[in-house]
């Protein structure tokens, strides 16, 4: 009954709130039991006599029963893709009908049916109200060609980057489909585009649409009337802070181009934009224009005043109480008499906000100072909790179950110097580490890192200890990242393989090493792209000093990139490749010159984020890379050379479900000149996703396309994070 799903209840206090809440619930009890015209009142209170106490009365007109009679389509099908609003639990809308017969046309316009009939209607019949919808999808037609007609000034090509419709072209999602919706707003593009360019009268369409053998031609008149330019641009007025030559010369308005009244109010808004960045807050912008006798060339005027240059006469910070004023001053871009602007308060806010430390910053001006146009700028911040604590526990099908513990300090000593140590801990490897961190190197902004750390790993053919030393710096520059890393390991390597698999004087080492790395990332998403393409590459030099022992250079590049196919998914494809050169001759001239590099440090590739047709290290190259022995596991034993290709099929299934196809190829070689593209191995498989908040938690399988006698058909990993 009804009365169940209220919340009040007799003898308890009376929460006006909760009366509010619990007439949403009755609304929404009767909507979903197809009374989708009810209606529920606010609660009517009556006090009893005596006062203390009082009756809650809700008047509810319950209506007819909605119900909804569909043909031609599954009811399924519909509300899986949210094309029934009308059904919703706010109640029956017919506005949210008619929105639905317009959603429900262009989805079976984006397949293919541009025919599609929908027809919808309601029919009262006493205690019902039915709704008919009626979808008659008709037979599908491909969009063959887009034509244009009538356009002089700009060529079919020029026009048809503008829309989204477009003929079937391929890996092109959406292509070939002619949907309404969409050439409504492509036509309005062109109107657009005309305009700015000096056609404001110009005339876009109506559009023609002509079928042909189960085909459809799109044809788009075009009236493009006459263009209006302009001859000449002058700007009037004293400027101190720019050349007005050099202004003129910046703005969208320009001698020789089109005239359109957004491109005039755009260039008064950069004039004013430009000199308020000199500290002229106060800055008026005037503008005339003069018309030639065809009223096509304009002549246009700017006429400027200045005001005062406002500049900072000093910056007060208030509001910190741990974190020292002189550092947080080396973030604020701003010094003593500096130009002062709302752009660059702005800015201001922002930078101290990238610390991480301050919970709340507000950035202002106060009074005049010893000038007239001299301010005071004010900076109040807010300290946020700056200690924490991170825990968690998983397992992945490569290291079995694993935990991690962070503990951190982010502003040590009020330096902004974030302290943290780690302790990861799996059944395949362990790793503990000491960071200190800082977001400036004296007055530069420039990260710096230093860390202490000591692992474990247990690989496929040995394991493997290191302890060590690093020390980094790294500085971005808007996508483009630059870094530099000092490293000094000691690397003890235990195997129970013999000598000619993993030779003696190639097991333990100290390297010491500075590796300069470049990263470009425009990537959409940095945890689940959808588009885009990222570039990185690194040089290892390890040399002799400190007792180092090891002597060798390390490349490594990698690149990937995103294709977008809207509701097909995403295709993702990943390229890497590495060499390492050594220096020093191994001891034994028996050895080959890679044996002279440290084990631990050569390249080693399969497993889940490299080659998925492989278990971890097992790709190889027999008798090269890869020993075998009639009765025994493969022992890798990694090489100088490294060259992978990944392409992936990353597709939606349910909500936050997904699937993949991919296919996975490369090798590891023992040196650069072994080189032979015929040994790549390939590999294709399919895996099921889930996005959860921190990441896709993947289930994939893959098989080897051509195995050889002592491999497996097919390797299964589940694990967290993309492979690329």
């Amino acid at each position: 009954p009804a009365r169940d799903v209220l919340r009040a209840r007799a003898g308890e206090p009376l929460r006006r709130a909760q009366m509010r809440e619990d007439a949403d619930r009755l609304h929404r009890f009767l909507v979903r039991r197809g009374f989708r015209l009810a209606e529920v009142e606010p609660a009517r209170e009556e006090m009893r006599p005596g006062g203390g106490t009082v009756d809650l009365t809700w008047k509810v007109t319950r209506g007819p029963v909605v119900e909804l009679a569909l043909t031609g389509a599954e009811r399924r099908t519909l509300e899986r893709r949210g094309l029934l609003p009308f059904l919703g639990d706010s109640g029956h809308d017919e506005a949210l009908l008619v929105q639905s017969v317009e959603q429900i046309r262009a989805w079976y316009q984006g397949r293919g049916h541009y025919d599609v009939a929908v027809e919808a209607r309601e029919e009262r019949d006493g205690e019902r109200l039915v709704i008919h919808l009626a979808i008659e999808p008709g037979p599908r037609a491909t969009l063959e060609e887009v034509e244009f007609e009538g356009n002089e000034e700009f060529p079919d090509e020029r026009l048809a980057r503008l829309l989204q419709t477009s003929p079937r072209r391929l890996l092109s999602p959406g292509s070939g489909r002619l949907v309404d919706q969409e050439l409504n707003d492509d036509l309005s593009n062109l109107r657009s585009f005309y305009a700015l360019s000096g056609h404001d009268r110009a005339r876009v369409g109506p559009p023609r649409v002509e079928r042909r053998d189960g085909g459809l031609r799109l044809v788009i008149p075009i009236v493009e009337g006459p263009r209006r330019s302009v001859a000449e641009v002058r700007l009037e007025g004293q400027l101190s802070a720019l050349d007005a030559g050099t202004l003129v010369a910046g703005l969208p308005l320009a001698a020789g181009g089109p005239y359109h009244r957004l491109l005039l109010e755009s260039s008064v808004d950069q004039i004013r934009s430009r000199l308020e960045e000199k500290g002229h807050r106060s800055t008026l912008v005037s503008h005339q224009v003069e018309w030639g006798g065809d009223g096509t060339v304009a002549r246009v005027t700017f006429r400027v005043l200045e005001g005062e240059r406002s500049t900072a006469d000093a910056i007060v910070v208030r509001g910190n109480t741990r974190t020292d004023a002189g550092v947080i001053r080396r973030f604020l871009g701003l010094g003593f008499g500096d130009p002062i602007s709302t752009g660059k308060l702005l800015d201001v806010q922002r930078r101290l906000y990238a610390l991480g430390v301050f919970s709340r910053v507000s950035v202002g001006t106060g009074g005049a100072g010893a000038g007239a146009a001299d301010h005071e700028v004010l900076v109040e911040v807010e300290e946020g909790k700056t200690r924490s604590v991170a825990y968690g526990a998983g397992w992945d099908s490569e290291s079995g179950a694993r935990g991690l513990l962070r503990l951190a300090e982010s502003n040590l000593g009020g330096r902004l110097i974030t302290l943290q140590l780690d302790a990861l801990v799996s059944q395949k490897e362990e790793v503990y580490r000491l960071l200190a961190m800082q977001p400036y190197l004296g007055p530069w902004p420039v990260d710096v890192r230093a860390q202490v750390y000591r692992e474990f790993e247990d690989r496929a053919s040995f394991t493997v200890f290191r302890r060590g030393v690093q020390l980094g710096l790294r500085k971005a520059f808007g996508s483009l990242s630059a870094a530099l890393a000092w490293d000094y390991r000691i690397v003890e390597l235990e195997s129970d393989e013999a000598d000619e698999v993993i030779p003696r004087e190639s097991r333990d080492a100290r390297v010491a090493s500075v590796t300069p790395f470049l990263i470009w990332d425009r990537r959409d998403d940095p945890i689940e792209p959808t588009r885009g393409w990222s570039v990185q590459g690194s040089v290892e030099q390890a040399f002799r000093a400190f007792a180092a022992d090891a002597e060798f250079t390390k490349l490594f590049a990698q690149g990937t990139g995103y294709l977008n196919l809207r509701d097909l998914g995403v295709i993702a494809l990943s390229a890497r490749g590495g060499q390492l050169i050594p220096i020093a001759q191994p001891e034994d001239p028996a050895l080959e010159p890679i044996d002279a590099v440290p084990a631990a440090e050569l390249f080693y590739a399969g497993g889940r984020t490299t080659h998925r047709a492989f278990e971890r290290d097992l790709l190889g190259i027999p008798g090269e890379t890869l020993a075998i022995e009639e009765g025994r596991d493969p022992v890798p034993r990694g090489g100088g050379l490294l060259a992978l290709l990944n392409a992936e099929w990353r597709f939606p299934i349910a909500g936050p479900v997904g699937g993949t196809v991919f296919v996975d190829g490369g090798n590891v070689w023992r040196e650069a000149g072994d080189f032979d593209a015929r040994q790549a191995r390939w590999g294709a498989g399919v895996g099921v996703r889930y996005l959860s908040p921190i990441g896709p938690l993947r289930a994939e399988i893959g098989w080897k396309l051509e195995r050889e006698p002592w491999e497996s058909a097919y390797v299964w990993f589940v694990s967290l994070g993309n492979p690329f």
